[in-house]
């Protein structure tokens, strides 16, 4: 069957009718529901986790008798760590993709091929997503799933499943995905209308909402409409004093922000759009209420939001990037997610100090880390003294056993004298 991807009939309100659901003449103010980038915390919220993401390297690695090696060989290296196309670098590529995801549903990279190779990837829009009519589990044919994509300048194009690294935001039947946008539209309006409300008050000059008085009784509605246009011509200005005609009496709406926790409900509706993408406070400005560091909270953002799109991503690429053949040879596609966990001084050097104490690093993989010069020549590898494994122990082969053992038969040899030695007198 052909999944239905929104646009079938509905009963809840669609986005193109929210200016005239709210309305002025229904006591609302418009507000761009559709544009929800104007939204300062849905916006932040994308640029953070599509700058996290793209500041990782996503390299090609192999795992091989010595443990996970960077294939710097691979021709798949400097492509996806540099240069995924001619005409963008791998940040611009990978903040494209993940932001497309995050404000559309659904994002992909097109995968341009040149024979058995890979020539490059490009961020792209998914417009549709058609499912072969028998479905994905009865239909018999190989490229069950079809693409319509847009790219830059509205370049539009179709490819199969195999040809599309494909990351979703949120899905249900793990086809068709939805954005946040569509599922947090209320508090999204609601923010989008505390923020046009705060534009234009400052428009006014600071000045609230005028009732005008009239004194003669006008009840035709397109004379009232006059006088409202009047008004909202000589009223919307930044001018503090405004002249009134005759005839009619202005008087303010004194409704404070504080009566009307305006700074209480704007703080809510930024805290429900963070908590759904899951980023920290801490990240929007906000002000710490615990004694959580910066790299605990850099701990959290990763494991809590950012790995999800980090395996999601590794997974496409293992699968559509490497052939059946590189990754039984331990080919495999993944993101250096070290860069996330920036320490600070104090801690870094702790951290590094402990493994090279331990082992982990040799000390010229210390020194590259801190950006110093490397000694050179063989791997330095440093442990710890008076650590011994337990079988070891048990058969009695360690370094003190060992000299203990000495000492007790040179204490034999020294008390066995055969009762010949003289004792020598005073």
């Amino acid at each position: 069957m052909i999944f239905d991807r929104l646009n079938s009939e509905k009963r809840e309100t669609e986005v193109n009718d929210w200016k005239e659901v709210y309305s002025f003449e229904k006591g609302y103010e418009d507000s761009p529901f559709s544009s929800g980038l104007q939204e300062s915390t849905y916006f932040s919220c994308i640029k953070i986790i599509s700058e996290s993401i793209a500041k990782c390297p996503f390299q090609v690695k192999q795992e091989t008798d010595k443990g996970e090696i960077v294939a710097r060989d691979h021709y798949l290296y400097d492509l996806l760590r540099l240069r995924p196309n001619p005409y963008m670098n791998a940040v611009d590529v990978f903040k494209s993709f993940v932001a497309i995801s995050k404000h559309e549903g659904i994002s992909g990279l097109f995968i341009d091929r040149k024979g058995s190779k890979i020539d490059g990837l490009y961020p792209v829009k998914i417009d549709t997503i058609t499912v072969d009519d028998a479905g994905l589990i009865k239909s018999s044919k190989n490229n069950k799933i079809l693409y319509d994509f847009q790219g830059v300048n509205g370049e539009t194009g179709s490819c199969f499943d195999k040809d599309m690294i494909i990351l979703r935001d949120f899905s249900i039947d793990g086809i068709n995905a939805k954005a946040n946008k569509s599922i947090l539209k209320e508090s999204l309006d609601t923010s989008i209308k505390s923020q046009n409300y705060l534009n234009t008050l400052f428009s006014n000059g600071l000045t609230n909402k005028i009732v005008v008085q009239l004194t003669n009784d006008i009840k035709e509605e397109s004379e009232l409409k006059k006088i409202q246009r009047k008004f909202d011509r000589i009223y919307t200005n930044n001018g503090k004093i405004f002249t009134v005609p005759a005839g009619y009496n202005a008087s303010s709406l004194n409704l404070s922000l504080t009566d009307a926790q305006f700074a209480e409900l704007r703080f809510m509706s930024k805290k429900d759009i963070a908590a759904s993408f899951g980023v920290p406070l801490s990240k929007l400005g906000e002000m710490k209420e615990n004694a959580k560091s910066d790299e605990q909270d850099n701990l959290a953002f990763l494991v809590d939001t950012l790995q999800v799109i980090f395996t999601a991503i590794e997974q496409e690429g293992d699968w559509k990037l490497l052939t059946q053949t590189e990754r039984k040879k331990g080919y495999k596609i993944r993101f250096n997610t070290n860069v996330m966990l920036r320490l600070d001084s104090l801690t870094q050097a702790n951290v590094i100090s402990t493994y090279v104490k331990n082992g982990v690093y040799d000390l010229d993989y210390a020194k590259d880390l801190l950006g110093v010069e490397r000694i050179g020549g063989d791997k330095i590898i440093t442990l710890p003294s008076g650590q011994i494994l337990l079988k070891d122990l048990l058969a009695g082969k360690g370094s003190w056993q060992q000299n203990n053992n000495a000492t007790e038969k040179v204490g034999d040899e020294d008390v066995d004298t055969g009762g010949n030695e003289e004792i020598p007198k005073d």
